[in-house]
């Protein structure tokens, strides 16, 4: 029988805890190379059927790359025209928004005095309305704008790391086989062939129902008259990597501008309906019979991971976060020795 101490206990622990706090912060120093190389990493995984297909029929490989780099060139292209023209928008539209904006605050203001002098109770003199001010909403609008230019220079290196590692598609296995006996080999391969098959099953239908998420929710807001629907639209796209946090926020944000549009509260309802709706059948229906699958992530992991990662690397690291610890989780329910540790990542049984 092998007895530990609990001394050498005590030490593992501080060491486990000093590793995390060291990785931390080396996460936090290299964001600006670290964050560009796993969003490559996964698009890779994406894009590497097509760039096989194009491959197997003739295609030279720096002519699929440069039809790769043309795609995203393009999308991103049309992302940031969109989102900059509706910035420009809305931030014509802000003084409208800002006048019914104090409108409701400054009746919510006189309905909460009139209840606490019912109740006799002191109230201060503070004008909430005059807290809301036009200069403060719009230098936050323009500081979201610069943010969001920032991040589309680092999408180079996004880029340029995913072209490398395109360009090696289809290479692993076979270094594999050269590098090690054909006993290990052969499983090694399997199991490199069954990770990137599983990781990129999860990711491409994340993917998909993301789409469709973000697409439904704009010809929802624009079937209802709601200001903005394609960068909504592009929210609930980009949040629906969150789990449940993201499908909220991406509900109450276009629910709450309706509430600013809109005289009645008919056209708000509409919004809160529809998308919400839409959430649920999107993440509960559509996305486990289009995966064929449940990951089933422990809840907790999803929060643990969320604010880690929401730590490290701010927004962007939320969206990665779940993608991320879904493929952690791919690779050690496929590696004997880390088979445990998949297992207690797995959420209540159903």
């Amino acid at each position: 029988m092998v007895r530990f101490s609990k001394n050498s206990n005590l030490s593992n622990v501080f060491l486990g805890i000093i590793a995390v706090f060291v990785l931390g912060v080396i996460f936090v120093q290299l964001k600006t190379v670290l964050m560009p190389f796993v969003i490559a990493i996964l698009l890779s995984i994406i894009c590497k059927p097509m760039i096989l297909w194009l491959r197997n029929k003739g295609i030279p490989m720096f002519a699929a790359l440069f039809g790769v780099l043309l795609l995203f060139s393009l999308v991103l292209f049309l992302v940031g025209w969109v989102l900059f023209s509706s910035t420009e928008s809305f931030i014509a539209e802000l003084p409208g928004y800002q006048s019914k904006m104090s409108v409701i605050v400054s009746d919510m203001e006189a309905w909460l005095i009139s209840m606490a002098e019912r109740l006799n109770l002191q109230v201060s003199d503070f004008k909430w309305s005059d807290a809301i001010q036009l200069s403060s909403v719009t230098a936050a609008v323009t500081s979201g704008l610069g943010s969001f230019i920032s991040f589309v220079t680092t999408t180079f290196l996004v880029l340029l790391f995913m072209l490398f590692i395109l360009a090696s598609s289809g290479e692993l296995g076979m270094k594999v086989r050269s590098a090690f006996p054909e006993q290990y080999a052969d499983w090694m391969a399997s199991v490199l062939k069954t990770v990137d098959s599983q990781v990129r099953q999860y990711l491409v239908t994340k993917t998909l129902v993301s789409v469709g998420t973000g697409t439904v929710t704009w010809l929802t807001l624009w079937l209802i008259g709601v200001d903005f629907p394609l960068v909504f639209g592009f929210i609930a796209f980009t949040l629906n990597y969150i789990p449940n946090i993201g499908s909220t926020i991406a509900v109450l944000f276009p629910f709450a501008l309706s509430l600013l549009q809109f005289e009645t509260l008919t056209a708000p309802l509409l919004v809160l309906l529809g998308l919400g709706s839409t959430q649920i059948l999107m993440g509960n229906v559509i996305e486990p019979r289009i995966m064929g699958y449940s990951l089933n992530l422990s809840p907790l992991l999803i929060l643990v991971s969320l604010i880690f990662w929401g730590w490290l690397w701010g927004l962007w690291g939320m969206v990665l976060a779940v993608p991320l610890m879904a493929t952690i989780k791919i690779v050690f329910e496929n590696l004997e020795p880390m088979r445990p540790i998949g297992k207690l990542m797995n959420g209540p049984a159903h």
